[in-house]
Order: structure tokens, then sequence, then C-alpha cells
């Protein structure tokens, strides 16, 4: 089995551990002078609406521009919330104690009382006497009336009745009218009753007050069933009055609680902002009604919020290093240049949303990601680079997408979706017509997205068909962007993309009329590398349509001197009249004439590397052997009789060498069976491998394998046997014989 000892493996682990550190090659000063200017242009972009906009009006004055909100503002619309609080103000009763005597209570006083009234000695002083000495305040009439009558109960008894029902109701020191603010929405009461406490809510209209304290004891005497006199009437009114103080007293403190836990449960009134919405036109007043959004606005929009903004700048550090990571593994100058193409399409993507974030007229229910061409960009990043290129952009963008557009999650659905739906999409596309194609997938993407984020935003039919009408505008315009925009990318970087493979493979060029016709054996075995070298790409997965070209242009420098190449002469060979060392400067010339005839017609580097490598560092050992034959002195310096290099540098090189090498030697084939097809081809690459032509290519051992199998199934098919057939002349007189 071929390739079983690997005598580079020890250099090849080495060279694969370095690629897997991220290096930068070239100046690191450019390097870091493009990303920290880059940085701070995209943070600023995105976190604009952090930085701070001040609005200085006040009431009265005529504003000199349009007052726009930069983002949903949600604020407290303090006049509507001072309205429901007076509400509650209004509507909340207040509170008031009300002390209770227990009958236990109720019945000691009155007893008391009368106790206290027989206590003096009607036989020592006379009623007048008494009456001066009692002090009680009860009228000559009332005094006497209780003293001759103090040992029947009827009078205790009534002062009980009396005081309870007048106690029951709340007795109050406040006149009417100031009890009358309370009227509808009543008062609450809290009984307390030795250590009981019960709270109640009670009419104003109950609560007997100062000035209709008599008013009441009136009636509350002519209900009883017995029939008093007159007299007897006004000493219990009067006795009432005496025993009994106010016992509904207004509770400052816990009324103004009370009051403040009512408030307290009142819910600010909110009002949003959308953003984009024009609060106030040039040329209009502030006035009350417009100035408590202007507030709003002047106090979400004029603080620098640098929570925010750092916020924002960790992501997007974050996902620069990502980038920078996905697209320099190797560290390469072209990987140099990924990254700078990259930092190219994410300012023109972000800029272009900056500028669609000025538009201050979409509706509420717009897609701001609806507006931004993503397939276009993805796409193009597809066609024009890397895979690798294009999925670090279509992950990275709607990210910052999502930032710029005030965190709305339906735009990151959509550019995430839209843009990986348009890589799928052209993934195979190797003619420009493909991307039309390619624009019914984004369409048809476009559709089903903003149909699911119809469905959770609830849009109305109206608004759902204009958004699903936009959608399809999006794909249209996207495929429109990568037309017009790829042929610009081509021709500025010279970049190798499919559609200018397909052009450049096309055999009617005129530098490939003009091999056919000067150097037809080369333009024969440029075909035959060409076919070859193509299936072997695809064996492995890499740019089959990179190397075709590559391989059909490797020998265009034998053009010019074409009679000294042995495919082109089938005579004798002029070499044999010229030394060794001017056939070895002949042949090693046309890599440089090759190089050269590509650079004036301005084919992609690619090409040109991969014909400056094909043939590496190889040994012209025929041409070294005639030189050593014809100098056995050996003044003969090997190193003059090889290649100029440098390696292969990539798989596409690299399979373009061994190519070239085995359909060359290919031509010495005598008795071409499969078996030793086969042993040939696994010399030819064998030889390779062990010069180390392939060390610096990434193929691998899997990847020679492959290629192996693809050089002999296209030989196999090229030398195959035919059936030999018999002569005409030779079927006639069989014919007459028979």
């Amino acid at each position: 089995m071929i390739f079983k000892n690997n005598p580079f493996r020890k250099q090849t682990t080495e060279v694969s551990q370095r690629r897997r550190l991220v290096q930068i090659p070239g100046n690191k000063a450019v390097f870091y002078a493009i990303l920290v200017p880059l940085f701070f242009a995209l943070l600023w972009m995105i976190a604009k609406p952090y930085f701070g906009v001040r609005y200085s009006y006040e009431l009265g004055q005529i504003a000199q521009e349009n007052v726009i909100s930069a983002k949903d503002i949600t604020y407290v619309n303090t006049k509507e919330t001072e309205r429901r609080i007076e509400e509650v103000r209004t509507r909340v009763p207040p509170v008031f104690d009300m002390y209770l005597l227990s009958e236990r209570e109720l019945t000691a006083t009155v007893d008391t009382f009368f106790a206290n009234l027989k206590s003096g000695n009607t036989e020592e002083y006379t009623i007048d006497e008494l009456f001066e000495n009692s002090g009680l305040g009860l009228s000559r009439e009332s005094f006497t009336d209780l003293i001759k009558n103090s040992d029947e109960r009827v009078y205790p008894e009534k002062l009980q009745a009396l005081i309870y029902a007048v106690m029951q109701r709340g007795y109050s020191s406040m006149e009417r009218e100031q009890l009358d603010p309370f009227s509808g929405k009543g008062i609450i009461v809290k009984k307390i009753q030795e250590s009981e406490i019960t709270v109640e809510k009670v009419e104003v209209e109950q609560i007997i007050t100062a000035d209709e304290i008599d008013r009441t004891l009136n009636e509350q005497i002519n209900g009883f069933d017995e029939q008093l006199n007159r007299q007897a009437r006004a000493s219990l009114r009067e006795t009432v009055k005496l025993l009994m103080q106010p016992n509904l007293r207004f509770n400052a403190d816990e009324s103004q609680k009370f009051l403040n836990e009512e408030i307290n449960k009142v819910e600010p009134v909110l009002n949003t902002i959308k953003k984009g919405a024009i609060v106030i036109r040039r040329g209009e007043e502030i006035n009350e009604e417009n100035y408590p959004k202007l507030r709003a606005i002047t106090l979400h929009t004029s603080r620098f919020n640098l929570k925010a903004i750092v916020g924002i700048g960790i992501i997007l550090l974050l996902l620069l290093l990502l980038a920078v990571i996905l697209l320099m593994d190797e560290g390469s100058a072209d990987d140099l240049r990924s990254f700078y193409i990259f930092t190219g399409f994410t300012l023109f993507s972000i800029f272009y949303a900056y500028l669609i974030t000025l538009i201050k007229t979409l509706p509420d229910y717009f897609i701001f990601g609806v507006l931004i061409p993503i397939a276009g960009i993805t796409m193009t990043a597809e066609v024009l680079f890397k895979r690798k290129f294009s999925i670090v952009l279509a992950t990275i963008l709607p990210i910052l997408f999502l930032l710029i557009s005030g965190k709305d999650p339906f735009t990151f659905m959509f550019t995430m979706g839209s843009g990986l739906v348009a890589i799928y999409a052209v993934r195979f596309a190797e003619k420009r017509s493909d991307l039309l194609r390619a624009s019914i997938y984004i369409i048809i993407a476009n559709e089903l997205l903003l149909t699911s984020i119809g469905f959770l935003m609830e849009l109305s039919t109206r608004e759902f068909l204009t958004l699903l009408i936009w959608g399809a505008g999006n794909g249209i315009v996207s495929v429109v962007f990568s037309l017009g925009i790829i042929p610009f990318f081509e021709v500025i970087l010279n970049l190798p993309t499919n559609f200018r493979l397909i052009e450049l493979s096309d055999l009617n060029t005129p530098i490939m009329k003009k091999m056919q016709i000067e150097a037809p054996g080369t333009y024969h075995h440029s075909i035959n590398v060409a076919n070859m070298a193509e299936n072997a790409t695809r064996a492995v997965k890499a740019n089959a349509l990179l190397v075709r070209v590559a391989a059909l242009y490797h020998d265009i420098g034998k053009i010019p001197n074409a009679e000294y190449y042995v495919e082109n002469n089938p005579g004798e060979s002029k070499h044999n009249y010229i030394k060794p060392s001017l056939s070895n400067s002949i042949l090693k010339a046309h890599i440089k004439i090759g190089v050269e005839m590509v650079k004036e017609m301005k084919m992609p580097r690619e090409v040109l590397s991969i014909v400056a490598q094909h043939h590496g560092t190889s040994l012209m050992k025929y041409f070294y052997y005639q030189a050593v034959q014809d100098n056995p002195a050996g003044e003969i310096d090997k190193k003059d009789y090889h290649y100029p290099g440098p390696k292969p540098q990539n798989r596409e090189a690299a399979i373009v060498m061994l190519a070239d090498s085995v359909e060359a030697a290919s031509r010495t084939l005598k008795n071409p069976s499969a078996a030793r097809i086969d042993e040939f081809v696994q010399e030819i690459i064998e030889g390779k491998f062990r010069e180390g032509q392939l060390n610096e290519s990434t193929l691998t051992l899997r990847g020679l394998m492959k290629i192996s199998i693809a050089f002999r199934r296209y030989l196999t098919g090229v030398f195959h046997s035919r059936i030999e057939y018999p002569d005409d002349k030779v079927i006639e007189k069989k014919e007459e014989k028979a």
C-alpha cells in the first residue's frame, strides 16, 4: 500500500499545530489601525440612541426642529395619574375613632352618678343648698327632680338606654356642615370597646353632631312608651349631656395613612411613544398637551447611558474577535484580505441599516429587517468568497441588526433566516442565470418567515399582506443587488468566482485558439490534465472550476517556444542539437513566460499561483542526466536543474502538479492495461510525495488516495481497448468464397 511510511509526518504535524493559532500576517499596525476605527464606527452607529439627544424647550416656545423619538419610550402620564389620585382623594373616607362603653361600664357610670347625687344629706341641707354645692351644671328644676325621684329605677334605666343609643350612632363634637363633605363616601369608624376594636364604614347621616344632640335626644325620649312629664324629659336630656361626652373623634393620622395606602394602589398611567414618532413638528408651540411627551423624550434620550454602550461594546468586541478567529485561522495573506473585505461588508451593511433608522415614517407593524437586502449581501459573499466567509457574515450581521433595530427579535429572525437560505440557494451556482433561479428560494423563504412573524404579531389582513409584498420585494432587490455588485468585485479584486471561471474555461478564447494552432500537443495535453484534475478535485471537494481553468492555462508559457517541447514536435527533437543546460533554461522559461502571460490576461491571482507552482521544485531528470553524462568530472550543480518553484501551496495547485505529471508520463506507457495503469499512477504520486513536493499543500493521505483512484479511472478510459474490426476487402473475399 502506498504512503504507509510518511517521512514528513513530524514536519506536517508542526505546520498543522502552527495553523491552529490565529496569526496576523504582514504589518500588525495596519491591521489594528483598521480594526480599532471599525469597532468605534460600528459602536457609534449601533449605540447612537444611548449617547443622548437633548431638547431644551420650555412652555410657550416654538420648536425649531422636529422632535423625534429615537426609540420606543414608555413614560408616566403625570396629568392623568394626578387626576386618578384626586379621584381617590375624593372617594376615600376619613377615619374616626368611636369609644364605646360596655354595658357593665355604662351601668356603673349611671349608678355612680345617682349615688353621688344622693350622698347629700337632705335632712341637714335644703335642696337649694345642695344644688348650690353640687356644681353639676344641671338646671335647678332638673336637679330638684332627680333628687326627689332618685329612689326610683326609672331614671337610671332611661339614662342607660339614651346613652347607649347615642354612643352606638356616634356622637361628634363637629358641626353637621363639617361632616357634609363626607356625604356620599361615608366614613370609616373604628369602634373601640375595652380590648376589642372593630372597623366598619358608616354614612355620615348616622352620626350625631354637636348641633343635633338636643334634637336627637328629644326624639329618643319621645320614643319611650311611658308618659313622661315635661320636667322629666328635661332632666333626662340634661343628665345625658352631663354624663356623656362626644365619643366620635377624627383620627388624622389613620386617615392620612389610609389615604396613602389607597393612593399607592393607583397604577401610574403609562403612555408609549413609538420609535420614530414625531412628537412635535417644527414650528409648533410647546403647550400643556405636548410638553409631557417632550419631557419624556428628554428624560430618556438626553442621558449618556454608559451601561448600555458598554454592553453593546462588549458584544461587538466578541463578534469581531469571533470573525478574526474564524477568518484568520491559517494566518495567511489571503485570510487577512478576507478579513479586510469582511470589515468592508460589515461597515457597509451597518451604515445602510443606520440610514434606515433615520426613516421616521415607518408604520408600527413594519419589520426593520425587511428593508435590508440581507440575502443579497450573503449571496454576494457566497459567490465571491469562501463558504466560511459567507457563513460568518450571515451569523454576525443579524446580531448587529438586532442591536441597531432597538432589540427587535423579528428583525433577527428575518435576517438570519433569509441570509442563510440565500447561501444555500447559490451554493452550486456556476452561471449568472443561476442567481435568478435562486431568487425563487429567497422569496419563498422570506414569505414563510414573514408569515410566521405576522402570526406572532397578530397583524390585520391588510398589514399582513403589505408585509408579504415587502418580503417579495426584498428577495427581488437582493438578487438585483448581487447581479450588480458581483461583476464589480470580480474586476476590482480579480476574484476567481464560479461565473468568471466558467467564462475562462471556454476553449474558444483567443489564447486557447492560439495554443491549438501553434502548440497542438500542449493543447491536448492541457485538456487531458484539466479533465483529470477536475475529476480528482471533485473527489476531495476542492475548487474544481479553479483547477480546471488553471490546468487549461498551466502550460501557455510553452506557446512561444512550442517546437522545443516533444508533444508539439513529432519529429527529431531540437534538444539533440543544443546543450542540456540550454534545454534546461528553455524548459524553466515556460513557467516564467506562462506567469507573465497570465498576468497580461489579468487572470485571478489563484490561477497565476497554480501556473507558477505546477512543477514545484522538481528535478528535470532527463536533462540533468544528459548534463552528468556530458560532464563526467562532476562540475554540474544539481540545483540548476530544479524548477524554481515554489512548491504547491494548496490542494488545487498540488492536484494540477500531479495531473500534469501523470498525464505527461502516461504517454510513455506500453500496453497500458488496468493493472499497469494502477501501478504507474501509484509510482508517479508516491514519487512526488517522497520528493516533498506536497509538503506545503494541505492534501491528506486520504485525499491522495482519492486522487489516485480518480486518475486511474480516467486513464483507464483513455487507454481502453477496442475490438479490431475486419477490413472491407476481407469481408468481400469471405462473401465470395461463401
